[in-house]
């Protein structure tokens, strides 16, 4: 909970819409015009004595004791402003740490002037003098919304059983509103900010041979090593990704940006992480060519590319478009976008989109004598089309569903189905049902749905639909059997819901049924199972937006001898009954004939939510691939690349890969006894390890429809990075790291 306050309050305000001018601060200690907030009085000061004027002036100068002395002025002659003045002498009052006099003067304004708009301002003040003094306030039942919400963030930090307790209330009381229930939700979404979970990755596209080698802690067969990658493979710390001479693959980080890996290039994931919300990516370009098109999105975010030879930092807020060849000498950077390069200990450099520059250990080099660089253009022109069709298809669902910022997988959602309001808990979607009689409307959507479908739905849902799913298998039921949902025209177990974790999906697939016999993963799955939540409407599951989140998009519960999963709804609350519990769940049943089936509990069945996972789905499990042998890899020096042309091809250096230590190796020259030797060694760079041997993450990461993780990012480099690049300075366009040799890469997005 470290933190809480400061990190809250400001966002609780932003998302909630706080009104007043000084709530949205009301609990940090910084001077508010430090962080270039404008306090919105002129129009006061205009219309008032020349007194307030001078006050407000004070105020905006910091002159605290002016503005104390001038404000009571203004008070005493009960002017038309009096009660303005009061909240302004008591908020100059707590600038100079007299909390309790500021106390009084909030009460001065209670007693003459009851119905003045200031006394919420001076409320928010007194929730911040308390909760300085270890006092935290409970809400009180004439407090306006805001003041409950800002309340309970500060009982949240003192005292969390109160809180919970007070937000346990709020949420089945029929006289909240719903501003103060989203907001009491958003708090506890904001609970416990110093988690460290997995980063929510994964390889979007897959052309030709990528192979993919998942970390050493991870138990998956010994003798598979090296597996075939497939399209919505989780990515973790620790993994590899190596293509082959016709091998391309696109990968997806937390915060949409993506990574495209051309042919005969090999990288390693040292830390895919998320802290606190900021998600940090460190990844290793060992050989090969790959294009960055890279954009955190928070503050605090950074994302570093290392190289034989250096190292590459993007910061919130600069951008970076870049393709990247990495050679055992030296780099090759191509700006696809303006902008400019920051490189440690180099003035800055201008760059010339298309423009090809050098680099070896953050100084620039020039290739002596003619050379012919390598041609990339149909690898451009490929890179291109594929991130100007996402981006295309990115902001058409950006502004469908009315989220501020993407989440992972949203592009997939393009033209999948259809956004709607659903109030009061925002926006939903839904799939478009691949045949349907017609279309169902919002109305029907938002009504229980438990009536028995159309016969024209019942003959739809009897064959197998274009995309190759099949009718539901049979139903079976706990206590009191449910409608006849292979009616809809969402039978698919999957389109019904398609957020059951990969270990689950393992033992869907040892059923003797037709239906049984495939777990088909949906195009928008990924989207949908990593962020919102979920209602029950019209006889199906329908996806609320909402954030982005790291944990399973279900609950566990017990009822009698049967183990149910439960989607998560809007309404959740830490450690209560989920509200789903009363639609249709899924029972699972690990050694049973039929390991999972939709069911309908009784009304009156008892459930107990159970606080982990059954034994069976704690231990770390994942989506098993096809084996394959080591690949084939080639490290580079520049000259092996930029020969004159008509020149011969040089000869590269080979890489191995050492599974026991899961280190990529070359071969070097060293001296030994007055004599060179070959030698194996790992693959690094002068500023640190370029493999960091995170292995699997564990915890409550979650990879919907690809498998589960489980623990916290075992990532091994973070720190190391943190601190190798804790000189960074941002800018707006780059930034350039002060240790270490690490460059920043910046540019304006396309």
């Amino acid at each position: 909970m470290k933190g809480l306050a400061a990190i809250s309050i400001p966002a609780l305000a932003a998302v909630m819409g706080f009104t007043c001018a000084h709530t949205a601060q009301a609990l940090q200690t910084e001077n508010l015009l430090e962080s270039g907030a404008t306090l919105g009085f002129a129009a006061d000061a205009a219309a008032d004595s020349n007194a307030y004027a001078r006050g407000t002036r004070a105020i905006n100068d910091g002159r605290w004791s002016d503005a104390v002395t001038i404000f009571s002025q203004v008070a005493n002659e009960a002017s038309e402003h009096a009660d303005g003045a009061l909240y302004w002498k008591a908020y100059a009052e707590n600038k100079l740490g007299q909390g309790n006099a500021a106390l009084d003067t909030c009460g001065t304004l209670r007693r003459d002037h009851p119905a003045s708009n200031w006394i919420e301002e001076c409320g928010a003040l007194e929730i911040e003098i308390h909760a300085r003094n270890g006092q935290p306030v409970q809400p009180k039942a004439e407090s306006s919304d805001n003041l409950k919400l800002l309340a309970l963030a500060t009982l949240m930090q003192h005292d969390e059983k109160r809180a919970l307790s007070q937000i346990d209330q709020i949420l089945n009381s029929s006289d909240s509103s719903e501003k103060l229930k989203q907001g009491v939700l958003f708090i506890m979404g904001e609970h416990h900010t110093d988690t460290v979970y997995p980063q929510i990755a994964r390889v979007s596209l897959v052309e030709g041979d990528v192979r993919v080698a998942r970390g050493i802690e991870n138990k998956h067969g010994k003798d598979a090593t090296w597996e075939k990658a497939e399209a919505d493979l989780p990515l973790e710390s620790g993994y590899s990704l190596v293509t082959g001479s016709d091998g391309r693959a696109e990968i997806e980080f937390e915060d949409a940006s993506t990574i495209y890996l051309s042919e005969n290039s090999v990288l390693h994931f040292n830390d895919l992480s998320t802290t606190a919300g900021v998600p940090h990516t460190e990844v290793a370009l060992l050989s090969g060519t790959a294009t960055l098109h890279v954009r955190p999105y928070v503050a605090g975010e950074q994302f570093l590319l290392r190289t034989p030879t250096d190292n590459l930092l993007t910061r919130y807020p600069a951008l970076a478009n870049l393709r990247i060849s990495s050679y055992t000498d030296g780099i090759a950077l191509t700006t696809m976008g303006q902008g400019a390069l920051g490189i440690d200990g180099a003035a800055q450099q201008p760059l010339t989109p298309g423009q090809t520059l050098f680099f070896k250990n953050s100084r620039r080099i020039m290739l002596a004598g003619p050379y012919q660089p390598p041609d990339f253009s149909a690898w451009d022109q490929w890179v291109e089309t594929r991130y100007s069709q996402r981006e295309k298809e990115l902001a058409t669902v950006l502004k469908e569903s009315g989220l501020p910022s993407p989440i992972p997988g949203l592009a997939d959602m393009h033209g999948q189905g259809r956004f709607f309001p659903c109030e009061p808990y925002g926006t939903c979607w839904e799939p478009t049902p691949v045949s349907q009689p017609k279309s169902v409307s919002e109305s029907a959507l938002l009504e229980s749905g438990r009536g028995q479908p159309s016969s024209t739905a019942q003959a739809q849902s009897a064959t197998p639909t274009a995309t190759g799913t099949r009718p539901a298998r049979q139903i079976g039921f706990v206590g009191k059997p449910m409608p006849n949902v292979s009616a809809s025209p969402y039978a698919d177990m999957n389109a019904f819901w398609p957020c059951i974790s990969g270990d689950v999906q393992a033992m869907y697939g040892r059923g003797t049924t037709p239906a049984a016999s495939q777990f088909q993963v949906q195009p928008w799955a990924w989207a949908v199972c990593h962020s919102g939540e979920w209602l029950y409407r019209g006889n199906r599951y329908l996806w609320v937006t909402g954030r982005r989140h790291h944990h399973p998009p279900y609950h566990w519960v017990k009822s009698d001898h049967a183990t149910i999963l439960v989607p998560t709804h809007p309404r959740d609350v830490t450690n209560h009954l989920p509200v789903n519990r009363t639609n249709p769940v899924f029972a699972v049943t690990p050694k049973g004939s039929r390991p999972i089936e939709r069911v309908e509990l009784e009304r009156h069945a008892p459930i107990a939510l159970m606080k982990e996972p059954p034994r069976e789905f704690r231990a770390e499990s994942i989506r098993p691939l096809a084996p394959v042998a080591e690949p084939h890899m080639v490290a580079y020096r520049v000259q092996d690349v930029a020969t004159a042309k008509g020149g011969p091809v040089r000869p590269g250096i080979p890489i191995t890969f050492n599974p026991r230590m899961q280190s990529f190796m070359m071969t070097q020259q060293q001296m030994r006894d007055g004599r060179s030797v070959a030698l194996s060694v790992p693959m690094n760079n002068h500023s640190g390890d370029l493999q960091g041997r995170g292995g699997g993450a564990g915890g409550s990461g979650f990879h919907g429809g690809g498998g589960a993780s489980s623990g916290s990012s075992s990532g091994s480099s973070h720190a190391a990075a943190s601190s190798s690049s804790s000189g960074a300075a941002s800018s707006s366009g780059s930034s350039s790291a002060s240790s270490g040799s690490t460059a920043s890469a910046g540019g304006s997005h396309h």
